[in-house]
């Protein structure tokens, strides 16, 4: 549904290079929040604060459950889409509650920075559901493990998409770090973020310890994660807009790169990319 990071492309006031492209060509330069749409029971994994437009872009004609990876702005401040989807007046029938699922762990986090979620709880549009590390949830077909990526100082989760022998996994953000276990054994697809580019050990030697790219993931860590993982495909999403004056801003640049590493099949994520699995 949406392929961008902490901030969407292009910016707003900017008129970089980057910026300008997108503005002008649209997607796949431009980007909007990150979010994944598993259309088999209708599963929405993140509300980007652009989640209603991309609903209406796709063409999507019902939501019945969300899950959460965590609670950061970029994950989460689409949350009026439930507000739209199920406000009713009182002269018309009430219409069935959005199934969510928070990680437990992450559920304070929620409280305190996402009132408006248990706001809707209290007026009906949603049902809040914990779920718990690598506790399966069965929805219809298709079987959801919450995937905590057990860092000590964060907590953010992918989950494992199951059905039919079918294995995808959806890790879009923070996973600098991540533990790996049999979860992430024989997939036909990996959803990871694609990481900041450049030298990792020459870069974070002239950064400040307590720069955000000292414990965030870059690409050369996340080809290594790639490779360890061993995906039959694998989509490189969460393309960060605060990246935009840099050359990885540029979807052009972000092809030319992947292409030198066709062994890895690697595609690099678009706002609208379908895949079969």
């Amino acid at each position: 549904m949406g392929s961008g990071g902490t901030v969407s492309l292009p910016r707003p006031f900017c008129n970089c290079d980057n910026c300008a492209k997108a503005r002008e060509r649209g997607i796949p330069w431009a980007r909007t929040g990150p979010s994944l749409f598993v259309e088999e029971e209708s599963i929405l994994f993140d509300t980007p604060e652009e989640v209603r437009l991309q609903i209406e872009r796709e063409q999507i004609a019902q939501i019945d459950h969300v899950f959460y990876t965590h609670w950061h702005p970029d994950h989460t401040q689409g949350v009026r889409i439930f507000e739209h989807m199920n406000f009713t007046h009182p002269s018309e029938p009430s219409k069935k509650a959005t199934n969510i699922y928070i990680p437990q762990k992450d559920i304070r986090a929620f409280q305190g920075n996402c009132p408006t979620l248990f706001f809707y709880e209290k007026k009906g549009y949603v049902k809040i559901h914990t779920v718990n590390d690598r506790t399966p949830i069965r929805i219809g077909r298709v079987m959801v493990s919450p995937l905590d990526f057990r860092r000590q100082d964060r907590t953010r989760y992918g989950y494992l998409i199951e059905e039919d022998g079918k294995r995808v996994v959806y890790a879009p953000c923070s996973v600098y770090g991540l533990f790996l276990d049999e979860y992430y054994d024989n997939l036909d697809l990996l959803v990871i973020e694609i990481g900041w580019f450049g030298d990792t050990a020459q870069v974070r030697s002239q950064l400040p310890k307590d720069h955000v790219s000292q414990d965030h993931i870059s690409f050369e860590e996340n080809l290594e994660i790639i490779r360890k993982i061993g995906p039959k495909k694998t989509i490189l999403t969460h393309i960060d807009g605060t990246r935009h004056l840099k050359r990885d801003g540029d979807h052009d640049f972000l092809l030319e790169r992947t292409q030198e590493l066709a062994g890895l099949n690697l595609l690099v994520g678009y706002d609208g990319l379908r895949t079969e699995i």
